[in-house]
């Protein structure tokens, strides 16, 4: 493939995650969004009781962290509160690794990553760990991989990461249905998606 349209291509991708996003609306999905795999995303926001009978259910976690060869299923909350031990080791799974450096995550930023889980394990039956590129970043390591100056990295509130077999694209749109703060799509080298749970935004590198 030549330059020329290799860059044709990516621009075009890029448009159309952007559109596709665009169309999710402010706070329903009205129509439901299929990416080039026909994988669905959730045609509409579960009702009360639906929500409230997934949530009340043990949130677990199944992370791979692949530069250090780790691999956890984790539980951090069950029976309507935290689980200390879960919560800690999910914690230790998103640490900054190239620091050696553990801090609470946000635990809104775990409810994120088991509510992108939990549609794909009762949707598809997918039980494939979440693949784990970066999780809190102290300073240094932020400075280091070139994040922005206020990354939620740092303020340990973002992850980076994919489930290898899924379509990229689909993966961002699917955390994007959430609605829960910023997605970043990463399309053109290492492929992965940024989740963050601080403002809504959207964005294709």
């Amino acid at each position: 493939m030549s330059l020329a349209l290799a860059t044709g291509r990516r621009a075009f991708l890029k448009r159309s995650i952007v559109a596709g996003v665009a169309g999710m609306g402010a706070a329903t999905i009205s129509n439901p969004l299929m990416a080039s795999s026909g994988l669905l995303l959730p045609e509409y926001y579960a009702g009360a009781q639906e929500a409230a009978a997934f949530w009340a259910k043990p949130r677990v976690l199944n992370l791979f962290r692949p530069s250090t060869g780790e691999h956890r299923v984790i539980c951090f909350w069950r029976d309507g509160a935290i689980d200390m031990q879960g919560y800690r080791e999910a914690c230790h799974m998103l640490r900054d690794v190239r620091a050696g450096l553990t801090v609470a995550m946000d635990l809104r930023l775990l409810n994120l990553l088991r509510g992108q889980q939990g549609w794909l394990e009762e949707a598809y039956g997918l039980r494939e760990p979440y693949q784990v590129n970066s999780g809190y970043r102290g300073m240094q390591t932020n400075e280091s991989e070139g994040g922005v100056r206020d990354s939620f990295h740092t303020k340990a509130m973002a992850a980076d990461g994919k489930y290898p077999s899924l379509p990229i694209e689909y993966q961002g749109k699917l955390i994007a249905a959430f609605r829960s703060g910023g997605v970043g799509f990463y399309i053109n080298r290492q492929k992965f998606i940024h989740s963050d749970v601080g403002r809504v935004r959207f964005w294709v590198r």
